[in-house]
């Protein structure tokens, strides 16, 4: 009986521990979300640039690397961080970032052409805007 009551008292002091480890969501995938500060009288060009990031991530969501992308405007934001536009990128899952450069180097090189215009493009988006920040979170589903 020692031992019954001795084993009912240890879970019993056990049951809070396990209770607080429970997690209260699962996760759902990976967003990438970068904001960009537009540099004055540049927002012809950013926008430029823009558009040919928007049909590389088209052509990466075509061949199933990403699962989303967008873009949006701040509204009210004040601060040091202010921004003009955000862009996000979903993925799947963690493991996608594995062979992602990889699997992405060909269509980023087929969407641009060559290596020049390539450059022309990086070089359009440092003269055009400057990147507030950028941070990588894992989407979350409340159980």
């Amino acid at each position: 009986m020692k031992v019954v009551r001795a084993l009912l008292l240890l879970s019993l002091a056990v049951l809070p521990v396990s209770i607080s480890a429970q997690q209260y969501f699962s996760y759902s995938g990976a967003r990438r979300i970068v904001k960009f500060r537009i540099r004055p009288g540049k927002a012809a060009d950013f926008y430029k640039y823009a558009a040919a990031v928007i049909k590389v991530l088209q052509a990466e969501k075509d061949a199933g690397l990403i699962v989303d992308f967008g873009m949006a405007h701040t509204v009210d934001f004040v601060g040091e961080d202010k921004y003009d536009v955000s862009l996000y990128i979903t993925y799947k899952d963690m493991a996608t970032f594995d062979t992602l450069s990889d699997k992405a180097e060909p269509i980023v090189a087929k969407t641009y052409g060559t290596a020049e215009k390539r450059a022309a493009m990086g070089k359009l988006a440092d003269e055009s805007s400057e990147v507030v920040s950028s941070e990588l979170v894992r989407a979350i589903v409340i159980k």
